[in-house]
């Protein structure tokens, strides 16, 4: 039976040809959103891509910048390992569980803005805009502030651009140690299951006045045996176009990609 193929483009890998079922279920899984997402599989360098004009389009990429942040951070000896504390000052939070003190392992684990934002004043403008220019970091525009660059501001990044970021981060292809990308990796552990491992961060813009997300980000890596698949995923429009709910879209097209375990 003749099936209508669709060959996927990659920018940096080689095309992907699947067929026209296939981009169907896609479909249905980000049904109701504008969304878009990238998956890189690292042995075979081949990139599957699926609404590519929004993979090249940047935005905020508000908590996924914790993953270089928290890079930074080790890399300057501003932390010296996963376990810096830094004592939360007693002011009111978006929520509670950002009411504690945190180290940069749990403040990852729970997405803590107040942790991440004294980190960069601690790292300083001069060394975090030398890091975000040798990670060739999206746009490089730091000029939003020390502090809020990257929430709803001056620094954009594409998933096309994510994607070649984490590609460089778990091949080994940034200028940081391996002892830094190791800690970092940890902290981005979203689970386990025997052999499978899903690294991740989540990134929410939202209207201040109306209190609604309006972009959701999921960004990181899978791993199973000696296959690791980076991926971004990046939606907006629908319901609650949140991190959380990219996270829980990837989940879906992760599994539907036959990537990873349906009980990961």
């Amino acid at each position: 039976m003749n099936r209508i193929r669709i060959v996927l483009l990659a920018l940096i890998a080689h095309a992907v040809v699947v067929d026209a079922a296939e981009t169907d279920r896609w479909a249905r899984i980000f049904d109701g959103y504008d969304a878009c997402f990238v998956v890189h599989d690292v042995r075979r360098n081949e990139t599957i891509r699926w609404n590519s004009g929004r993979c090249a389009t940047r935005f905020t990429p508000c908590s996924t910048f914790k993953i270089p942040n928290a890079l930074i951070a080790l890399e300057t000896g501003v932390a010296p390992d996963g376990d810096f504390r830094l004592r939360w000052d007693g002011s009111k939070q978006h929520f509670s569980v950002w009411e504690k003190d945190h180290t940069l392992r749990s403040a990852m684990a729970v997405s803590c803005l107040w942790y991440y934002q004294r980190v960069a004043a601690l790292v300083g403008e001069g060394r975090m805009r030398d890091f975000v220019n040798q990670f060739d970091y999206g746009n490089r525009d730091l000029s939003g502030g020390l502090t809020r660059f990257w929430l709803q501001s001056s620094l954009k990044i594409s998933a096309d651009e994510q994607v070649a970021f984490l590609r460089k981060l778990t091949e080994g292809g940034l200028p940081v140690s391996m002892r830094s990308k190791d800690i970092v990796a940890d902290a981005l552990v979203v689970s386990r299951a025997g052999n499978e491992v899903l690294h991740g961060k989540t990134g929410t813009a939202g209207d201040p006045v109306k209190k609604i997300a309006t972009l959701g980000w999921f960004v990181g890596w899978h791993t199973k045996g000696p296959d690791t698949r980076v991926f971004a995923v990046n939606l907006s429009g629908g319901d609650n176009p949140s991190g959380r709910t990219a996270k829980a879209l990837t989940r879906r097209l992760l599994i539907q990609l036959g990537v990873m375990s349906a009980d990961d």
